[in-house]
């Protein structure tokens, strides 16, 4: 069946390179990005020809999804750029240094696993690139993830009721489904204070702090308000309106009204597990990680975290609970994982591509303050920048679903604020043209010869 399913993904391509290449269908591709990651494994809509679906590591195969083939679509159907992307050399070297250590990881088609997610992820940046330059992409990668919210919404309701105290959606883990909604939210924020008057800029915000609240996550909930507040206050700086002000007002009182509830889900929470407990064990799970990155530097081999904290003994020494639950997880820290995975250099190169490319966005934004694209830049950048600080306290960097929308982002901000940028230059060019050519035309005409004398 799995080769059925491998062949349709690739029989599909040349059907979405011919819809790729009219620009009225990009939208529809945009919609499908932005909803997509949040539906892959609920419909399955992926295949691993190559599969360890027992390997306690975070990737569990050498896979292929819809969106990959979406991704190739964009990229033979669009025009190739006419320079190089940037961070590209960043995310190459990432790369190559993963697929390093498949040399020496306890299992080399595990580590393989990873290194060719990288590479899909790659396409999706790079399809990103492409898609930037067609008007109004954002909003329909917003609204395919805001609709794809509605879905863990309900999921999310149907589990408060059944008695579930951390509703965990279609992802089965209430962290990961923490991150991904607020990697919507910050978006549809920002649309919506722009002027933006669709429905998913007005759903977006409300639909993300209610699944929030079911989560009962500390984390999820402090970093969404964080992410919010950031959005709102960097936006506002950059230009202030009255439409800013007023939502601002709204997000004031919906805290006011959210604070209670959300003191009392992670209260009940609190009730029945043992909170101090979890903190202390992601303290273990932390000197497990340093341990092993002082040992290895170059890392222990992609997708390998789990097997050498146990086989090694690392978790053991480190006083991780000797149960199936800690000791089959990673490092509540991607950081600390990426590093611990595939050494201390990857970890450089992950923050300077996807930390240059939040700088590169916010920069671009305030140095063009004319320019309306900035409230989408910093709110891709922002987006980011909470996701950054969100994910020091969970591994989930390594899932593909995260990676997608991450990396969706990125080429998108990226690709806007090169746009944003050539239009500034193009319009400081033909004022310079202007200027001269006014003073071309009221140039003072030369002095007539005088008359000779007895004319």
């Amino acid at each position: 069946m799995k080769w059925v399913l491998l062949a349709l993904l690739l029989g599909l391509c040349p059907l979405f390179v011919q819809y790729a290449r009219q620009p009225r269908y990009r939208p529809i591709f945009g919609f499908a990005f932005g909803a997509l990651p949040f539906l892959l494994s609920y419909l399955h809509l992926y295949i691993a020809p190559v599969s360890f679906p027992y390997w306690p590591g975070h990737t569990k195969g050498i896979e292929v999804s819809l969106i990959d083939s979406l991704a190739v679509a964009i990229l033979i159907a669009t025009p190739r750029r006419l320079k190089s992307a940037p961070y590209l050399w960043a995310f190459v070297s990432y790369i190559v240094l993963t697929t390093l250590t498949v040399t020496w990881a306890i299992d080399k088609l595990a580590a393989l696993g990873y290194a060719v997610q990288l590479m899909r992820m790659l396409l999706v940046y790079l399809a990103a690139l492409r898609l930037s330059t067609t008007p109004r992409i954002v909003p329909a990668v917003v609204a395919g993830g805001v609709a794809a919210l509605l879905l863990q919404l309900f999921f999310s309701v149907q589990q408060h009721f059944a008695g579930v105290l951390q509703a965990v959606g279609t992802f089965g883990a209430q962290n990961l489904l923490g991150l991904m909604t607020n990697l919507v939210a910050l978006p549809a924020l920002v649309i919506l204070l722009s002027g933006g008057r669709g429905w998913y800029a007005k759903a977006g915000p409300v639909v993300a702090l209610l699944i929030d609240l079911f989560t009962a996550s500390r984390a999820t909930i402090g970093f969404g308000a964080i992410g919010m507040g950031g959005v709102l206050m960097v936006s506002s700086l950059w230009r202030w309106t009255p439409r800013k002000r007023t939502m601002t007002a709204l997000a004031a009182v919906a805290v006011l009204c959210a604070t209670p509830f959300a003191l009392r889900m992670i209260g009940e929470r609190t009730s029945h597990n043992n909170v101090e407990s979890s903190d202390s064990e992601r303290q273990a799970f932390k000197r497990a990680a340093w341990a092993m990155i002082g040992d290895h530097p170059a890392g222990i081999g992609a997708n390998s975290y789990v097997v050498v904290s146990n086989v090694d003994g690392y978790s053991a020494r480190a006083g991780v609970v000797a149960s199936q639950g800690s000791r089959s997880t990673n490092v509540h820290n991607s950081y600390l994982l990426v590093m611990a995975e595939t050494g201390v250099v990857s970890i450089v190169f992950v923050v300077m591509m996807i930390g240059g490319g939040l700088f590169t966005m916010l920069r671009t934004a305030f140095r063009h303050r004319s320019d309306r694209r900035g409230d989408v830049l910093i709110g891709l950048g922002m987006t980011l920048l909470t996701a950054g600080l969100h994910l020091n306290y969970e591994w989930a960097f390594v899932i593909f679903p995260v990676q997608y929308v991450m990396f969706l982002y990125l080429g998108l901000g990226i690709g806007i604020a090169e746009q944003v940028n050539a239009d500034a230059a193009r319009a400081r060019r033909e004022a310079r043209a202007a200027r001269r050519a006014i003073e071309d035309d009221t140039g003072d005409e030369p002095a007539a010869a005088p008359l000779p004398a007895g004319a």
